[in-house]
């Protein structure tokens, strides 16, 4: 079902969230690269444009992402700051940590025998529990919180079940 359907069937409820620190890696390409995220159970291709960044999770989880969001979301392992500069060398992952962000995200969670269809800002098609792939107790939905602590609909991702319990805190 689309997002706007499950929203307006109701049932579950979004609750204030925050991202733990975790670490990644991250690394951008000198050519066209396709990969699979085995949690999301989609193929992804990113171009050496100089400002798309691969990210891989600790669960394999693979995704893209923007330089600036990388450069002010993670640091270095050691708790520096991240700059474009560190990306100079491509084709090699280096290791980032998520700076930690208690009470910044809302999530809902999605039972594991529903399928929502979300389309993030950035245009990517994501679906919750997509068959051959775990899922844990589910799937979240996942987005910022608005300055009231109220879920900002304007980009909502999935984030696995299996891997939310580590990258993000219970309900606050």
């Amino acid at each position: 079902m689309t997002l706007e359907e499950y929203l307006e069937r109701g049932g579950e409820a979004w609750f204030l969230t925050g991202k733990r620190a975790h670490r990644m890696q991250a690394m951008m390409v000198s050519q066209e690269t396709s990969f699979h995220n085995a949690l999301d159970v989609a193929d992804y291709t990113v171009a050496d444009d100089g400002v798309t960044v691969i990210l891989k999770g600790r669960y394999g989880e693979m995704y893209a992402t923007g330089l600036p969001n990388v450069v002010s979301a993670y640091t270095k392992p050691d708790g520096g700051a991240l700059s474009e500069a560190d990306f100079a060398e491509k084709d090699a992952y280096i290791d980032i940590v998520a700076r930690e962000k208690p009470g910044s995200y809302c999530a809902m969670h999605v039972p594991p025998d529903v399928c929502v269809t979300v389309v993030t800002a950035g245009g990517n098609v994501l679906h919750t529990n997509r068959p051959n792939a775990p899922h844990g107790d589910g799937d979240y939905l996942v987005c910022r919180a608005d300055e009231r602590g109220e879920p900002d609909l304007t980009d909502i991702w999935v984030l696995n079940g299996v891997a939310f319990p580590e990258y993000y805190f219970a309900k606050m």
